[in-house]
């Protein structure tokens, strides 16, 4: 839950940033694209597109929020996973074996009936020894049925914390292409008439 309350706090800063900047001098702040490639919607904000802002500000918002909801609810999975691999499969110190290990024990009820498999099929080098801690034998298939279910559903919850880490990037890229699309928006055009002594014309300023 330490995980999940410190990303919640950090969320609440990046939401009331933007406010923040509305209150402060205009002379003092100019709009920058570069606003929004720090915390999505600030750019918005800045241009006075508040609507948008907000809108991305929600979306990082709850990006993170469910973040910390992923991270938290993988590691619960995974602390379970330690759990039933060592009180049902009698696995010594599981958190320090490799998950590739961990996937093949969900596979087989003991280490004997691994390495036997092995044999069969002539793979010398993925036979485990006892002697090296990785034995183990499952009370019964119902515990390593259940064992399965957690790795799948720690596995899933990886998967998800990692989609929106890149959903979170896609909004803060998206945010960053919107910003500079109301940047040019917001250009303006000066045309002053440009006169010299052997021609007359007009000098164009384009500033945003």
């Amino acid at each position: 839950m330490r995980h999940l309350n410190v990303k919640v706090v950090l969320v609440t800063i990046l939401a009331i940033f933007p406010i923040i900047g509305e209150s402060s001098d205009s002379s003092m702040s100019k709009p920058s694209v570069l606003k929004s490639t720090l915390i999505p919607g600030w750019g918005e904000h800045s241009f006075g597109a508040h609507n948008r802002g907000y809108l991305f500000n929600g979306i990082e918002a709850a990006l993170w929020i469910f973040a910390g909801i992923a991270s938290s609810t993988a590691q619960n999975h995974e602390n379970d996973l330690y759990y039933f691999a060592s009180e049902y499969g009698h696995i010594t110190d599981p958190q320090n074996k490799s998950d590739v290990f961990l996937d093949r024990v969900s596979k087989y009820e003991s280490m004997e009936a691994y390495n036997e498999q092995m044999l069969r099929n002539r793979q010398w080098d993925r036979i485990y020894s006892a002697e090296n801690g990785y034995d183990w034998h499952w009370d019964s298939d119902e515990k390593r049925g259940e064992y399965f279910d957690i790795k799948t559903e720690r596995y899933l919850w990886r998967q998800r914390l990692t989609y929106t880490f890149g959903a979170i990037a896609l909004n803060l890229l998206v945010s960053t292409m919107d910003a500079l699309y109301l940047k040019r928006l917001n250009a303006t055009m000066v045309i002053q008439p440009d006169m010299t002594d052997r021609s007359a014309g007009l000098r164009i300023a384009l500033t945003f």
